[in-house]
Order: C-alpha cells, then sequence, then structure tokens
C-alpha cells in the first residue's frame, strides 16, 4: 500500500565562511604574525566549486574550497574576503573582514642622573652630552672635578651640594641625551656658607640681622666709612646713608632716637630730659610757628611780635611798640 512519507528530506542551503585569524598583528619590526589567514568555505546541502574574492585587490591563492590571504597580499589596513556559490540559479554569499593591527612605537624614556660635590658650583658647558645605552651614565669628572654621576642620589654631608642632570633615552638612536646639571640641593652649617648671583628675588616677609651695600660699607659694622667710600647700612642699630665724612649728602637715624642730616641734629631725650634740636643754615620764605625755649640763639629777623593782632607786642629795627586789647598803640619806644 502506498503512503505519503510523513517526513521530507532537509532542503535548506546554506554557505559557511570561517577564518583561523580575524587580524594580522603587527610588530614594531613590520613582522606580522600569523604569516597568513585561511578562509574555509562550508556547503551545507550543496555542492561545487567556491568563488573567492577580496577587496582592495588584495592577492589570495586557493585550494578546492580554502582559500589563503598572506600578510603580504594584503593591501591597506583591512580586506574583505568573499566567498560565492550558484545553486539551481541562486547565489549564496559569505564574507569575513580582517585588519591590521599596528603595535605602538617604543617612545623616548625619561632618566635621572645625580652626583655630589664640594665645588662652589658645576660648569654649565657642555649643554648637552651623549652617551651610549639605556643604563649609562656621563663620564666621571664631567661638569666638575670629582664628580661620579650615578642613578641614585647619593648621601653627602656639609659643605657638599647633590647636582642633577635630566636625560632621555632614544631607543632608535639607543643613546641617552644629558642636560648641563643644576643645583638639586645642598647641605650647610649655616647659610653665610652660600655664595650665589640671585638676580631678581621677589619674596615675602625677610628677617635680617643687617644690610648693607656700597663701597663705603664692605662689612656689617654700624659706623661712617673712613675709606672715603659711600653707601648704606641698615641694621637694629639704625640707618646710615652717605658718608658724613665726605661732601655731599649724609643721613643717620639710630635706634635710641639720634638723627642727623646736613644742618639738623636731634638728640634724643629721657627722664625729664627734653630732646635737643640744634640747626644751622639758611630758613627762607619760612613759615610756620615755634613753641619753646630758644637758648644761645642768634639771628636776624625783620619783624619779631607776640601776635598778629589784638593785645601784642612788636619789635623792628624802628624800636619796640605795644597795642592794647583794642589793638591801639599805647607805648612805643624808637625812631618814628
Amino acid at each position: 500500500m502506498n503512503t505519503v512519507p510523513r517526513f521530507a528530506p532537509a532542503n535548506d542551503r546554506v554557505l559557511l565562511l570561517a577564518a583561523t585569524a580575524q587580524a594580522f598583528k603587527v610588530a614594531a619590526t613590520t613582522i606580522a604574525a600569523p604569516a597568513s589567514i585561511d578562509f574555509t568555505a562550508g556547503l551545507v546541502n550543496m555542492q561545487g566549486q567556491v568563488a573567492f574574492t577580496a577587496s582592495n585587490a588584495s592577492v589570495l591563492t586557493r585550494v578546492g574550497n580554502v582559500a589563503t590571504l598572506a600578510y603580504a597580499g594584503m593591501v591597506g589596513d583591512s580586506v574583505t574576503v568573499t566567498a560565492s556559490i550558484v545553486a539551481d540559479g541562486l547565489t549564496y554569499t559569505a564574507s569575513q573582514t580582517v585588519s591590521k593591527i599596528f603595535d605602538g612605537v617604543t617612545g623616548n624614556s625619561a632618566r635621572i642622573c645625580y652626583s655630589k660635590t664640594s665645588l662652589l658650583s658645576l660648569a654649565s658647558a657642555p649643554a648637552t652630552l651623549s652617551t651610549q645605552g639605556a643604563t649609562s651614565y656621563p663620564p666621571i669628572d664631567t661638569w666638575g672635578a670629582g664628580t661620579v654621576w650615578e642613578g641614585s642620589p647619593p648621601l653627602f654631608g656639609a659643605g657638599e651640594s647633590l647636582y642633577r642632570s635630566d636625560g632621555v633615552f632614544n631607543p632608535a638612536s639607543g643613546t641617552t641625551k644629558w642636560s648641563a646639571p643644576y643645583l638639586n640641593a645642598l647641605k650647610v652649617g649655616q647659610l653665610s656658607a652660600i655664595s650665589a648671583d640671585l638676580g631678581k628675588v621677589t619674596a615675602g616677609d625677610i628677617y635680617s640681622a643687617t644690610l648693607h651695600g656700597g663701597a663705603g660699607y664692605p662689612t656689617n659694622n654700624y659706623s661712617w666709612p673712613s675709606n672715603g667710600g659711600s653707601g648704606f647700612h641698615l641694621s637694629s642699630q639704625g640707618l646710615l646713608i652717605g658718608n658724613i665724612n665726605v661732601p655731599g649728602g649724609f643721613f643717620q637715624l639710630s635706634s635710641t632716637g639720634y638723627f642727623e642730616m646736613p644742618g639738623l641734629t636731634v638728640t634724643p631725650g629721657g627722664a625729664e630730659v627734653a630732646p635737643i634740636a640744634r640747626f644751622s643754615g639758611e630758613l627762607v620764605a619760612a613759615k610756620g610757628s615755634f613753641r619753646g625755649e630758644l637758648v644761645a640763639a642768634t639771628g636776624t629777623f625783620g619783624l619779631i611780635r607776640s601776635a598778629t593782632s589784638g593785645q601784642r607786642t612788636e619789635y623792628d629795627s624802628n624800636g619796640i611798640r605795644i597795642y592794647n586789647a583794642a589793638g591801639n598803640l599805647i607805648v612805643r619806644l624808637g625812631v618814628w
């Protein structure tokens, strides 16, 4: 008895394409791994010869339904390989894309070296120096006698300083280029051990025992110069400017309150002792008022009067005049 089969054989058709790698890894030496990639076509419910194509005009070699793309035959940084077959008038395709992955180029490396020295300073020439290798250092005695350059800061004692040089290692040339050294640290018992040309200095609060300058003040002594020079001195004892022993201006202000400049001195007073001011010179077109006592004073005056109006006494070259509270002249002695 004839019967209809309950199950029919499968008739779905598929073209599969598998690649042995998805990328070529290219080292800095331009050598790629792997050297080639195989593309294998798999047919489901089909038979026949598969056709292979590659983008960018890349070159494929094939054996049966396996195509091979060598790194040397790859054009561009990525390639798409396509497999195709025609069955019963239908075209079946599958594709895989592979790329190039590049290793980065090793960059330059920063390096540092140190040397201790008892010299006041090291030379700045040569400005740069090259040594061979990634672990090399400048030769002994470079930039200063007795210097030994090393990778770690050496221990150093009082009177010694630590210098540093910065370098860059170039892997392409295999050399390290060092720059002229600079002061990294120093150890001294007191800052008077330092001698330096500081140039311009910007600072906040400065505490100092003595400031002095100029040819007349080579030391920190608080006294007028005896060498004919000039300059200044500033300390807790006072301020000196110029030189009293040579013609010209000078100025002194001591911490005791004594003040002196050409034509004027002020001696400080004390308990129940008034200060004394001494002036010598000429007052020209002077205006103002004076209170106090003139002792042993000598001067030439056009008019001396006790007040400008009202009750007063006036004295000039013509004599003495006395006025009452109303401003009327009541006594006159002299010439009229």
